[in-house]
């Protein structure tokens, strides 16, 4: 089950800014540490800069508008990023881009 889904729109496309409210830190290592690493359907590794901008707004940078270019993702794609639970012993997430919405 994925932590975050979110459609992409026209502002994603260079950053992915995420403004849904959590109970508590979604990432918590891409919090303490500034970056995340993430494994695409493809098997290929991303490490995305992850800033916390307050309490309901984090962005995703870096490396995001390679993966967007990538995986060509497109505006109104949804992308799902969901915990490791064992799959890569490479990524602390898995990225997905769902296509279609």
């Amino acid at each position: 089950m994925a932590i975050f889904e979110k459609t992409i729109d026209g502002d994603d496309i260079n950053q992915l800014t995420i403004t849904d409210r959590f109970n508590a830190e979604p990432f918590p290592s891409a919090a303490s540490g500034g970056a995340m690493t993430v494994k695409d359907e493809q098997g290929l590794l991303w490490t995305f800069k992850y800033k916390v901008k307050s309490r309901n707004k984090r962005v995703l940078s870096g490396h995001w508008v390679h993966f967007v270019r990538n995986n060509r993702v497109r505006v109104g794609d949804r992308v799902a990023i969901s915990n490791n639970d064992g799959w890569s012993s490479e990524a602390e997430y898995k990225i997905e881009v769902l296509r279609g919405f």
